[in-house]
């Protein structure tokens, strides 16, 4: 592995009787796209919001870039671009003044990075469109875009691709790519092994708060044999290796 961007240690957390993280560790090397897969209540969304400082963990800790995040929750903060499920934009505003509001530059180099990040993501002629007036494909692609705007070492993306057409989808596979090559490190969630584990480098799956599976792609898939991408991911999230 590079250089070990992310480490997370024994990571766990509980709602109440119920344990959604039990005791979680892995670490991420720079510039490696990890896929995280699991059913509903598995942890995955819990884990991503810890990693994200959006959530404080029970137990454990968080290292980001050779820091203990937990002690410096603004500096890791300010290195991780968060895209999450739910779109987070101001419907009322164009494309161009939410970029603007979202980013922590201000003035003319606010504006240049906005406009850097347009045109890596082709939303050139869409910055004057009011973000209401978009399809939801193109309102995740200017949620993509936001989370860009602090050039992140880490990007969390949940869900990505819900709701995408081919055209959309493409466009946000292709900057997945090029950030990896650039360096950017990548958790990236989903429901569809068959389109996510193409992208990645290695393949995590949560069940009941617990990693039941942590492996290389090619090991996945070697493992998989015979079988499809989909069925034996069930096969692993079902307990029936």
């Amino acid at each position: 592995m590079e250089y070990e961007l992310l480490k997370v240690e024994a990571i766990s957390k509980s709602y109440g009787s119920f344990t959604a993280l039990n005791n979680i560790s892995f670490s991420m090397g720079q510039g490696e796209i990890l896929g995280l897969f699991g059913k509903n209540g598995s942890g995955k969304s819990s884990l991503l919001n810890i990693i994200a400082m959006a959530l404080k963990p029970d137990n454990g800790n968080i290292i980001f870039d050779g820091l203990n995040a937990g002690q410096n929750p603004m500096t890791a903060r300010g290195k991780i671009g968060y895209v999450p499920q739910e779109i987070a934009l101001f419907e009322e505003l164009t494309v161009e003044e939410n970029l603007l509001c979202w980013s922590k530059l201000r003035g003319k180099s606010a504006k240049a990075k906005v406009m850097e990040i347009s045109d890596r993501l082709n939303l050139e002629e869409m910055l004057s469109k009011r973000v209401c007036t978009l399809s939801g494909g193109m309102k995740r692609r200017v949620n993509f875009a936001v989370a860009l705007l602090g050039d992140p070492k880490l990007l969390i993306l949940d869900e990505p691709f819900v709701g995408l057409d081919i055209d959309n989808t493409e466009i946000i596979e292709d900057i997945m790519k090029k950030l990896s090559d650039s360096g950017v490190s990548q958790i990236v969630s989903g429901h569809s092994p068959e389109q996510l584990i193409p992208l990645v480098h290695r393949v995590m799956v949560l069940s009941d708060g617990q990693i039941v599976y942590l492996d290389k792609r090619d090991s996945y898939l070697q493992e998989a044999g015979n079988r499809s991408i989909k069925h034996f991911m069930g096969d692993i999230i079902r307990g029936k290796l």
